[in-house]
C-alpha cells in the first residue's frame, strides 16, 4: 500500500479542484496512482472540467518550421520552469538549435533526438545540460512532431506567445487550399479536437468515457434500463465536441468544420481532405 503524503493530496487537489477528503479517499483507493485517482473522482462527478485536469506548472515555448513548398513541417516543445526564462535569448537559441536538428536529421523519437551530435560536438542532451547550468532552471525537451507529404500540403498556426501551435496536413496540393488549411489549423489550436472524425477517434479514450458516464449514472441512481441511453447521448455530445469535422467552425458557429470544408470543396471543384494534425500546448498533456 502506497503512503499517501500531504504533498500528493495537495497536488491532486490542484489538478482536480476536489476536496481534501475526496482526494485522500481516491488516492487510497488508487494506491497512490494519480491517473487512477483522477478517474475515480471523475466517475463520482467530483473532479472539475478536463481543462483544469490538464493544467501544469510548466512553462516554455513551441518552435516551428515549415518548408517553402509546404511539404515538410515540424514542431518542437521545450519546457522550462518560468516564463521569464522562456523569454530569454539563451532559451530561444537552444530551442532554435534543437528545431534545426529535427529538420536536418528527422529523428523518430525524443531519445534519438537527444543522442544526436550538434555542430559543436556535443549531443542535444549535453547542450540542454549546459543550458541548465548556465540558466539555473530545469529544461526539458518535451516532444516534437514531423509531417512530410507528397500529394498534400502542410500548414502551421502558432498562437501569439509561441506556447500553442497546431500543424495540419490537407489535400489536395493546391495553392487555393492554403487559406482553408490555415483556418483548420486555427480551429485545432483553439478547440483541441482529439481526431479528424469519429472513424479515427482513439478507442481507448472512447471506452474510458463510456465507463465514466456509466459509473456517473449509477452513482446518481439512474434506472438500469435507461443508463445505456444516457451513455449514448453523452458519447454523441462528446464526439461532437472532440472530433474536428463535427465541431462548430470558430469563424462561423452556424456551421460545422465538415460543412465549411464541403463549402470550400464546391468552390474549388475538388474535395478538400484533412489527413492528420497535431496540437502542442505548453504544459498540457
Amino acid at each position: 500500500m502506497a503512503k499517501i503524503t500531504t504533498e500528493m493530496i495537495k497536488q491532486l487537489r490542484e489538478m482536480t479542484g476536489a476536496g481534501i477528503k475526496d482526494v485522500k479517499e481516491a488516492l487510497v483507493e488508487a494506491d497512490g496512482d494519480f491517473d487512477k485517482a483522477i478517474e475515480i473522482l471523475r466517475k463520482k462527478g467530483i473532479a472539475k472540467s478536463e481543462k483544469k485536469l490538464s493544467r501544469t506548472a510548466k512553462q516554455g515555448l513551441v518552435g516551428h518550421y515549415l518548408s517553402d513548398d509546404r511539404k515538410f513541417g515540424a514542431l518542437v516543445e521545450l519546457n522550462c520552469e518560468t516564463d521569464f526564462v522562456a523569454a530569454t535569448d539563451d532559451f530561444k537559441n537552444l530551442l532554435s538549435e534543437i528545431l534545426g536538428m529535427v529538420v536536418k536529421h528527422k529523428p523518430s523519437s525524443v531519445e534519438e533526438l537527444l543522442s544526436l551530435k550538434t555542430d559543436s560536438g556535443d549531443t542535444v542532451e549535453e547542450k540542454i545540460k549546459l543550458a541548465i547550468g548556465k540558466i539555473g532552471e530545469n529544461i526539458v525537451l518535451r516532444r516534437f512532431a514531423i509531417f512530410e507529404t507528397g500529394d498534400g500540403l502542410i500548414e502551421i498556426y502558432v498562437h501569439p506567445g509561441s506556447m500553442l501551435a497546431a500543424m495540419v496536413e490537407v489535400k489536395p496540393d493546391d495553392e487555393a487550399v492554403i487559406p482553408v488549411a490555415r483556418d483548420v489549423a486555427m480551429q485545432i489550436a483553439a478547440m483541441a479536437p482529439y481526431s479528424v472524425s469519429e472513424k479515427d477517434f482513439p478507442q481507448d479514450v472512447l471506452e474510458r468515457e463510456k465507463k465514466i458516464y456509466r459509473e456517473q449514472a449509477l452513482e446518481q441512481g439512474k434506472p438500469e434500463n435507461i443508463i445505456e441511453r444516457i451513455v449514448e447521448g453523452k458519447i454523441k455530445a462528446f464526439l461532437e465536441e472532440k472530433t474536428l469535422l463535427a465541431q462548430p467552425f470558430i469563424k462561423d458557429t452556424g456551421k460545422t468544420v465538415g460543412e465549411y470544408l464541403q463549402e470550400k470543396s464546391r468552390e474549388l471543384g475538388k474535395p478538400i481532405e484533412v489527413v492528420r494534425f497535431v496540437r502542442f500546448k505548453v504544459g498540457e498533456e
